[in-house]
């Protein structure tokens, strides 16, 4: 920069002080921009001015000098002090909607505290996990006994899934509230806990791995150990290293089993000695323990209430399995049916339980369905036997029959019979999948087209968008699309046909129609769909019985509103119940897939809505 622009920048030279810049003041305001130059020209050769009231000593009168002001003077203004004999300010108005301001608390120094661990999961935002975020705004207590409440044996794959992301989703933990204490069992080893009764072992080992000491928990411990011992995969020595902490008498068992599984008599019958007497409500786990050291089979009458290790000594010494068992828990009934010395008729009924509620997977019941025993001509006798009976053990001929069957007419015929005879809660799980196999193999052409409506419902509560959209073609063309609306508008909330399917859903006179029409609209709204008023006049507008405690709704109404993901979705889980998709009333449902909608949660609503619409033939 050249001298000339320097000095017009305003640049200063060395050693010389710069010259005030002159102020330039509209006439108008010359007094007082006098006034405000002097008042601050005296704070600066006083020094600086009292910010406050003034001392009690101090004269009232407040006398402001002009003089002289330099260009770096602050400007201070200090109101006057109020007088001693002016009357006091009259109270505030109270507000009736504002809430007066806290006082303030004493603010006390703390460090801060080391963030919790056990929010740390295996899913993020790649792989199906529903963010850091999940737990915001719900206290820890809140979730600790949500998770205790969990339906786990629920029969609704949507439903499973979305508990398994709950509990495996990295996030940060719930913070305790206020007043709340320390809790009796870390949120971490609930979730532990809530996986293996799941069903799922893996994947609760692969979160324990993500939250140091969480199966210190024996609860939380001995559950993985349970689902790993019913599934036939238990790592003995991983499991008996996790009970040394534990002075109880199920590790000294679990310490037994694995001794005679890995064929050391010697050591098992060693620790049997040492549990002398020790019984709990299962007594049969003595009989067995010694017949694993001895050799030979011992009688066991009355046994029906078997824990899962009492049915892992049952399975590695082939003890005889009794029909009362199949009135145990879906997940110990998967237990049942791994049993090789159970007969293939208790097998093949304990399998099919235990698909149901989603702890078999297809392949495991297809297997058991392969082994239902036939007798005599009841292959070529279905039909008359389906009348009779609608088991398990039929469901599997059926499937032998099928797997038999050359010619193309009575391979439809069984398909038809197969999807027939499954019932509600089957459609979306292992079962459904079974028979969806079936049908993989009839070609879609017009001889097909009496098995199309059913075919796109199978095809919808298993998820296969491709084969739904073959089927819906030809039921479309053989004028059997107009019952199918629910469904397309369930994936397409403008699907058109709305008019057509409510006439068809109304005749024939049927004193319940109007009201499931009514559930399957009010579901179908809660996902977006238009329902126009019209047809919205044509059924019943009551509003649906709740079930549960009305609390509960409440505090569902309570997190969709402030946007608490993690809570909805388990408040969601909870009013659902054991009952699943298939047996919830659609108005009900419509409930909580609004909700689960309103929080993000959309992919997940439309399938459990897909699974109501399939299982209740809306």
């Amino acid at each position: 920069m050249s001298a000339s622009r320097a000095d017009r920048a305003g640049s200063v030279r060395p050693g010389r002080r710069a010259a005030p810049a002159a102020i330039l003041i509209p006439p108008i305001l010359i007094p007082l921009g006098a006034l405000l130059l002097a008042s601050a020209a005296h704070a600066q050769s006083q020094g600086p001015i009292r910010l406050g009231p003034p001392a009690a000593d101090t004269a009232r009168s407040v006398t402001v000098p002009v003089v002289p002001a330099g260009p770096d003077t602050p400007i201070i203004l200090v109101p006057p002090p109020a007088r001693p004999d002016a009357a006091p300010s009259p109270p505030p108005v109270a507000d009736p909607i504002t809430p007066a301001p806290a006082k303030p608390g004493t603010i006390q120094a703390a460090p801060l505290a080391a963030p919790d661990p056990d929010g740390a999961g295996v899913l993020d935002a790649s792989n199906g996990g529903l963010g850091v975020l999940l737990w915001h705004g719900v206290p820890r207590g809140a979730v600790l006994r949500l998770l205790s409440e969990l339906p786990l044996s629920v029969p609704s794959p949507t439903a499973r899934s979305l508990m398994r992301r709950l509990l495996l989703t990295d996030a940060a933990a719930p913070p305790p509230a206020m007043d709340e204490g320390p809790p009796v069992r870390r949120f971490g080893a609930l979730r532990v806990e809530a996986l293996a009764g799941l069903g799922d072992p893996k994947g609760a080992l692969d979160l324990a791995a993500r939250l140091p000491g969480v199966l210190e928990d024996e609860s939380a411990a001995r559950a993985v150990v349970d689902a790993q011992l019913l599934q036939g995969t238990l790592d003995c020595p991983w499991a008996v290293e996790t009970g040394k902490p534990f002075p109880t008498t199920y590790w000294q068992r679990l310490d037994l089993y694995c001794r005679a599984r890995g064929g050391d008599r010697t050591g098992a019958a060693l620790v049997l000695e040492l549990l002398g007497g020790q019984n709990d409500a299962d007594d049969s786990f003595r009989a067995l323990a010694e017949a694993a050291i001895a050799g030979g089979v011992p009688p066991l009458r009355g046994l029906k209430d078997p824990a899962p290790l009492t049915l892992a000594m049952m399975r590695l010494i082939s003890a005889p399995v009794s029909p009362d068992l199949l009135d145990l828990d879906p997940m110990r009934l998967a237990g049942v049916a791994r049993l090789p010395s159970a007969d293939p008729t208790t097998r093949v009924a304990a399998a099919e339980r235990a698909a149901t509620a989603l702890y078999m997977d297809a392949r495991a019941l297809s297997e058991a369905y392969r082994a239902a025993p036939a007798k005599g001509d009841e292959l070529y006798r279905l039909k008359d036997l389906a009348a009779r009976d609608r088991g398990a053990r039929v469901r599997g001929l059926v499937q032998q029959a099928f797997a038999g069957a050359a010619d193309g007419n009575r391979r439809m015929a069984l398909a038809a019979q197969a999807i027939d005879l499954l019932d509600p809660p089957m459609w979306a799980g292992p079962a459904g999948t079974v028979v969806a196999a079936m049908f993989d193999t009839v070609t879609v052409n017009v001889e097909a087209a009496p098995l199309a409506p059913a075919a796109v419902r199978l095809y919808e509560a298993q998820g296969r968008t491709e084969q739904v959209r073959r089927w819906r073609d030809l039921a479309t063309r053989t004028g059997a699309g107009a019952r199918l609306w629910p469904l397309a508008a369930a994936a397409n909330p403008a699907a058109g046909g709305l008019s057509a399917w409510l006439d068809d859903a109304l005749r024939g006179g049927d004193p319940s129609a109007p009201a499931r029409a009514a559930g399957t609209l009010a579901l179908l709204k809660a996902l977006g769909a238009d329902v126009p008023e019209e047809a919205s006049r044509r059924v019943p507008a009551d509003p649906p019985a709740l079930p549960g405690e009305p609390m509960r709704w409440s505090q569902l109404d309570m997190a969709v509103k402030e946007g608490r993901v993690g809570e909805t979705a388990l408040l969601a889980l909870v009013l659902l119940g054991e009952a699943g998709p298939a047996g919830t009333p659609p108005a009900v449902l419509a409930r909580l897939a609004g909700a689960l909608r309103t929080v993000g949660l959309e992919n997940d609503a439309r399938a459990l809505a897909r699974e109501a619409i399939v299982a209740q033939g809306l």
